[in-house]
């Protein structure tokens, strides 16, 4: 019960993510990763990462953008791109994220 209510939870303090604005939110990060995942949230260092295939985003992780790549390729695998509040990480950046979580 307690999980249930504890993801119940979740979802709903995420599901402002997708209609909160950047002022109301705070940083927004968004990423695309390689392949589709299955499940629609992922929680990566008590961030919850709402995904729709392979598009997810959260306004929860606290810690530097470069950061937040790593602990999201560790978990979810390769990332595309990568944006924080719709500025997209520089290519090389986003490189080295991907390299360095493998």
């Amino acid at each position: 019960m307690q999980r249930t209510l504890s993801l119940v939870l979740s979802l709903i303090t995420v599901a402002f993510l997708f209609t909160a604005t950047g002022a109301q939110a705070g940083t927004v990060y968004r990423a695309t990763l390689a392949e589709a995942t299955d499940e629609r949230v992922h929680v990566i260092r008590n961030a919850p990462w709402v995904c729709d295939g392979a598009e997810c985003a959260t306004d929860r992780a606290r810690s530097r953008p470069a950061n937040v790549c790593h602990a999201l390729v560790r978990e979810l695998g390769t990332v595309v791109s990568f944006s924080i509040d719709s500025e997209a990480m520089a290519e090389e950046d986003l490189a080295r994220c991907n390299e360095a979580a493998g």
